[in-house]
């Protein structure tokens, strides 16, 4: 169901009226924000560098644990178009799963799926992306989230499978889905890394497959990604110089750390959380044996958030109101290019949502925005099976 919205900025830039169309709006949205600082483009890989551990790092991110909690979202997407925001909701989703491997305490384990369902999505677009990240702690970890101690990782693994996409805008986009339909052959593009003092490597590998699997299909596409990597004979790519960053923690687990120190350090108030700010944090993280900086920049307490879901089939498909809360604004920035990627989590303080995402948005440009809404009704609040 398409919603209009007025726009209550008074100052917006000016600029043509952006040409889209509803054809383009999820595959967009993933490749622009959900899934940048996940996956990189590929470059040269080191040619000298001698085969690494690719098995063991494999069995990092295979490993299965049954006590993962998870927390499902779905996704609406916003065009705005001068003083109207137009906005589409139900037209995607995933989860988060985040816990403790129930055979080793030092081991932390994050997992994300986020994409579009084609049944529900304009024009039956088909774009996702999947990562799995291993952190092994030097100490062993409470078996909750949020319990991880900062900057004890010792080493991390992390595995990105994600259907792939190289068009920047929508036009580029529409033209890759006809090659797709017309050849019958669908890309997608895979990563495994590790990182862990004196030890980082990245390796990326394409899949091209005749089944266009889709976000529900992921159990079945994750082995054939997972054999690519571990039968690949391409030289992975190093990090020559591992001085600019001496942690070895990833995306997904550094975003925790933020994550988890903002919310630690929320004061509670009488009907509230404290109103005044932390300083900004930042932390740096090694991806695809590249240097990169995740900035916590600003925390505002929120009193109360509704979120309100239109159904892809019409009425109304979920109602929630999050109270005491807080929103985290990042920026993640590429250190060698300078590239950055904005987006924001307002998290829970209390209970089963403490440090849990209850909205996930990003606004790549002042005309595009997605946002992701926590359905707490079909979320694994205490564990999730794989």
């Amino acid at each position: 169901m398409l919603t209009i919205q007025k726009v209550h900025h008074t100052a917006i830039r000016a600029s043509r009226r952006p040409q889209f169309s509803c054809l383009g709006l999820c595959a967009f949205a993933l490749t622009l924000c959900l899934l940048l600082p996940l996956f990189s483009r590929p470059s040269a890989p080191d040619s000298s560098a001698a085969r690494l551990p690719i098995a063991e790092t494999l069995a990092w991110v295979s490993r299965s644990s049954p006590d993962l909690k998870q927390f499902d979202y779905d996704m609406t997407i916003r065009i705005r178009l001068l003083f109207f925001w137009i906005s589409k909701d139900d037209v995607g989703g995933g989860y988060i799963r985040r816990g403790v491997a129930k055979d080793d305490s030092r081991l932390e384990l994050f997992q994300v799926l986020f994409g579009s369902d084609p049944a529900k999505c304009p024009k039956q677009i088909n774009r996702w992306g999947a990562g799995t990240e291993a952190e092994w702690h030097a100490s062993p970890l409470l078996p909750a989230a949020g319990a991880s101690v900062p900057s004890d990782v010792s080493a991390s693994a992390f595995f990105g499978f994600m259907k792939s996409s190289k068009g920047k805008s929508v036009s580029e986009m529409q033209a890759e889905l006809k090659k797709e339909k017309d050849q019958g052959e669908h890309a997608f593009i895979g990563i495994l890394s590790r990182v862990e003092p004196g030890h980082t490597f990245s390796l990326v590998v394409p899949l091209n497959s005749n089944q266009d699997f889709d976000l529900h299909q992921y159990g079945a596409a994750e082995p054939l990604m997972l054999d690519k990597l571990r039968i690949s004979e391409k030289s992975p790519k190093t990090l020559a110089d591992s001085a600019h960053c001496p942690r070895s923690g990833e995306f997904l687990g550094t975003l925790a750390e933020l994550l988890d120190a903002a919310v630690n350090s929320a004061a509670p108030q009488s009907g509230g959380i404290s109103s005044a700010p932390p300083e900004a944090k930042s932390l740096c993280y090694v991806h695809d044996a590249q240097v990169n900086t995740l900035t916590l920049a600003h925390v505002e307490p929120v009193k109360s958030l509704q979120a309100k879901i239109n159904s892809a089939k019409g009425g109304l498909l979920a109602d929630n109101t999050f109270n005491n809360l807080l929103q985290l604004d990042f920026v993640t920035t590429h250190q060698l290019t300078g590239k950055k990627v904005y987006f924001t989590l307002v998290v829970g303080t209390q209970g089963q949502l403490r440090a849990v995402p209850v909205q996930i948005r990003c606004e790549p440009n002042w005309w595009f925005q997605v946002v992701l809404n926590l359905q707490p009704t079909t979320s694994h609040l205490t564990t999730a099976s794989n």
